[in-house]
């Protein structure tokens, strides 16, 4: 099972070096919810003889929210809730010790930033992680004396830890609305573990025992994912994908009534599925379009800031009169051409000029006009409307411009 697991992060490490999980390319809320399915968890929990535990079957979900304020920064918040339910022990053990199952959940926050070109983007991220852990186990004692009747043992193990997360996440597309995702994610959380653990008293009220204890803890995270994304709408997108969590250290390794001061592991692995609102595929590749006759066309500019992508109120009341005009015209092709100044390297402005030319081709789709009649072309600094020398910001070249046919 360790091999599976460093398997499956091997896999999101070579991605997230390359092109990874789902980002979101254009301003505005972006959001997903994953309904996942694990398989039977391996608990590292062990009693006497040291024997490893297997949950029952796994159900959870994972969600995030956030607002991208243009087409780099962005802040989101996300959760998550996993429920193992009962299961039992691989090997008897002294104790006949039976897993009652538990839950985990966690909350983060976090603060990202995109990197894109065409048909790729990949998103770094740092923020903060809260997470809590719970697992009961059952078992009877030995019926021996001066107790002959076999009583409940009850034991709890509950862990909580606040701490740093990072990640990075991404995407690569493979052909039309079809991309590949991926992504590798950590966390470092201290707080506390907290274990109690009772013996019910016999008929006659005797051998009856109660014991708890608490001390601080150090809990490792890391998660990896990999999936498929296919792009419904630009707006709208669903996936599939396989996820592996590793969390070192969620309880205390403990035999009967004695914690031995070391910790104990879990592994979450399964299937899930996704649903999610501009949050998806990377922007496409440059598509070049044909020559169209100067006299039937209807051209538009839109400016932007200084190594921004995102929208000015001017940039969207422009929109939304091109979208009219397209529509009152009845336009069979719109291109959307972004531009950037010659301040930076050639590369940066490539992939910022095409951001700038995705973020306005998103804002016509929500003025109502189809995505197949918008063309997108980045050029990057190679045709300025103002020429400069190398490394002068021009803010008439930090433009899109919208033509209609």
């Amino acid at each position: 099972m360790h091999k599976a697991l460093w398997a499956g992060v091997a896999v999101g490490v070579l991605m997230a070096s390359s092109v990874q999980a789902q980002v979101q390319t254009g301003p505005g809320f972006f959001g997903y919810l994953d309904g996942m399915y694990a398989l039977p968890l391996n608990t590292g929990y062990r009693t006497i003889p040291r024997d490893r535990h297997r949950t029952g079957s796994v159900w959870g979900f994972d969600a995030k929210a956030g607002y991208r304020f243009d087409a780099a920064w962005d802040i989101a918040l996300g959760g998550r809730y996993v429920k193992p339910t009962k299961g039992k022990p691989s090997r008897l053990s002294l104790f006949g010790w039976d897993d009652a199952g538990g839950q985990y959940w966690n909350i983060d926050g976090e603060v990202g930033y995109t990197l894109s070109g065409p048909g790729w983007g990949v998103r770094p991220f740092l923020g903060v992680r809260y997470q809590r852990w719970k697992r009961e186990f059952t078992s009877l004692t030995l019926p021996l004396l001066p107790f002959p009747t076999a009583r409940p043992m009850n034991y709890e193990n509950e862990s909580w830890g606040i701490g740093p997360r990072l990640g990075i996440d991404g995407s690569f597309r493979l052909d039309g609305p079809l991309s590949l995702f991926g992504g590798v994610d950590t966390a470092f959380l201290f707080g506390r573990n907290r274990q109690s653990e009772r013996i019910a008293p016999t008929p006659a009220g005797l051998g009856g025992f109660s014991a708890a204890s608490s001390k601080r803890w150090f809990v490792w995270d890391i998660g990896a994912k990999i999936g498929l994304d296919w792009e419904v709408t630009p707006l709208f997108h669903i996936a599939v994908g396989y996820r592996v969590d590793w969390l070192r250290g969620i309880h205390s390794t403990y035999i009967g009534f004695v914690d031995h001061g070391s910790s104990s592991n879990e592994l979450i692995h399964g299937p899930f599925v996704r649903l999610a609102y501009n949050w998806g595929a990377p922007p496409r590749g440059v598509v070049e379009p044909a020559p169209s006759p100067v006299s039937a066309s209807r051209s538009f500019i839109v400016f932007f800031d200084f190594d921004r992508a995102s929208l000015t109120a001017t940039a969207v009341q422009t929109i939304k009169l091109a979208a009219e005009q397209a529509k009152a015209g009845r336009a069979t092709r719109i291109d959307v051409t972004g531009h950037a100044d010659r301040a930076g390297a050639d590369a940066y402005n490539m992939a910022l000029s095409l951001r700038r030319a995705n973020a306005v081709k998103d804002q016509l789709v929500r003025e109502g006009l189809g995505v197949s009649q918008i063309a997108v072309v980045g050029r990057g600094e190679s045709q300025p409307l103002v020429p400069t020398a190398d490394g002068v910001r021009e803010p008439q070249n930090r433009r899109v411009e919208i033509v209609i046919n």
